[in-house]
């Protein structure tokens, strides 16, 4: 097919209007070996395939290097061209450091995968709610500060790379928290917190993240991490970040162990998560009070409000609280307040067993006039029971350990963790 293309564009080119068809010369030089002048027929023939060679001659040489998928150097080997190399980017630090892309600092705070996401954008804006069993996102929570030296709005661009150099946008369908990378309305100094999502296939490895600005772009190494740099108000900048993304285990891993009071992962579920979408808070003003070497406080200011954008006027939220922070093994770990302890008890019951009725006399039963009746009898719920009745269900299979299972065991087992019990939610499980 090759060989037909070639002839077809030299018989295009140099073959038209009997351009190689000459009279025949003397001097034997077209002479048929017996004396005799060939025919016309002949002599007409032989200059055609003369014709053809020069022709087909000058065609492959023009056609040499042109790229075709057959063609070849001259003595070369016939090879492919290698697969171009993984894509390169200058690594400026990693999860936990503080890169400068112009005008702009970073600090990438977590990477989390995601097989749903949620994110409201600001006060008074419909919740977004994103999820597909094909694909997953990754969450990257990062915090970002002004240093240009005036107010100004952000407008950078991310990149995630994984681990085979493939790369992938920012899903723009989801607008984030704060206005994101590109849209954030930042004051002199002034230092916030949002997300960026990336919808990923599963299972892949998030290893770089690249950030562009108009004055300059950095890369962060995303499979290391050092976080003993993270200032403790970014950790409190991130904990009401999550409040607006539905990220309630992430905010409740934020506390220190020793200092949540008995409030287990389950009743801090069952509190918040009927709040998801009728409220949104904001992180007005950090004021350090006091700082130490491992203990921090600080004077938080924050505004509540409700689905249309309106702010909250409930008596008893205080917009205004002082949070104390101490550093465990290298982070910063909230100490949960007591007056967020009364508000959760306040809603989920105390922590105590449901009162025991004594065995009632046994009754005796009159005879029946009418058919038995065919509605169920119910038991009635405690008071304590019935406010820790759960917003979503729970069952062992839904945990890996018996130590996660143990963190969902709310007062009065809503969840039906505990079936002999005894205290212990789950205790097949590992």
């Amino acid at each position: 097919m090759r060989a037909q293309t070639l002839f077809s564009k030299c018989d295009r080119q140099h073959y038209s209007g009997g351009g190689f068809v000459g009279r025949p010369t003397s001097g034997g030089l077209l002479s048929d070996g017996v004396g005799r002048r060939p025919s016309i027929k002949k002599i007409l023939t032989l200059a055609a395939v003369l014709a053809l060679l020069l022709m087909c001659s000058a065609c492959s040489s023009g056609d040499v290097g042109k790229g075709g998928e057959e063609d070849v150097i001259a003595g070369a080997s016939k090879q492919r061209s290698p697969n171009p190399e993984p894509r390169q980017t200058q690594i400026d630090g990693e999860i936990g450091d503080s890169v400068e892309a112009g005008v702009l600092s970073f600090r990438i705070f977590d990477v989390r995968a995601k097989d749903r996401i949620y994110a409201i954008s600001e006060p008074g804006k419909k919740p977004v709610t994103r999820g597909n069993i094909s694909s997953e996102y990754v969450a990257i929570d990062y915090l970002v500060q002004n240093i240009s030296g005036s107010p100004l709005t952000t407008g950078a661009k991310a990149t995630l790379l994984d681990e085979q150099g493939n790369s992938y946008s920012q899903d723009t369908s989801i607008e984030p928290p704060s206005g994101g990378t590109d849209g954030m309305e930042l004051g002199t100094a002034q230092t916030m917190a949002s997300t960026m999502f990336f919808r990923v296939p599963n299972g892949i490895i998030p290893a770089t993240l690249e950030i562009e600005t108009r004055g300059g772009g950095a890369g962060v190494d995303l499979l290391e991490r050092d976080l003993e740099n993270v200032p403790p108000d970014d950790y409190l900048r991130v904990y009401h970040l999550y409040f607006n993304e539905q990220a309630y285990e992430e905010a409740y891993e934020m506390f220190d162990p020793a200092s949540v009071q008995d409030i287990t992962l389950g009743e801090w579920l069952a509190f918040y998560e009927p709040l998801w979408g009728k409220r949104y808070v904001n992180l007005d003003d950090l004021r350090p009070l006091s700082e130490g070497s491992d203990q921090a406080t600080f004077q938080m200011t924050r505004t509540f409000y409700d689905a249309d954008g309106d702010i909250v006027a409930d008596p008893e939220i205080n917009p205004s609280v002082a949070q104390q922070m101490v550093e465990v093994d290298g982070e910063w770990k909230l100490v949960m307040r007591d007056d967020l302890v009364s508000d959760i008890i306040a809603v989920i019951g105390p922590d105590e067993k449901p009162e025991t009725k004594p065995p009632e006399p046994e009754k005796t039963v009159p005879e029946r006039t009418q058919p038995p009746s065919t509605v169920l009898e119910t038991t009635e719920q405690t008071e304590a029971t019935r406010s820790a009745d759960p917003v979503r269900d729970y069952d062992c299979d839904d945990f890996e350990t018996q130590q996660e299972a143990q963190l969902y065991l709310a007062p009065g087992d809503p969840y039906g963790l505990d079936e002999d019990g005894n205290g212990l939610a789950c205790e097949t499980l590992p």
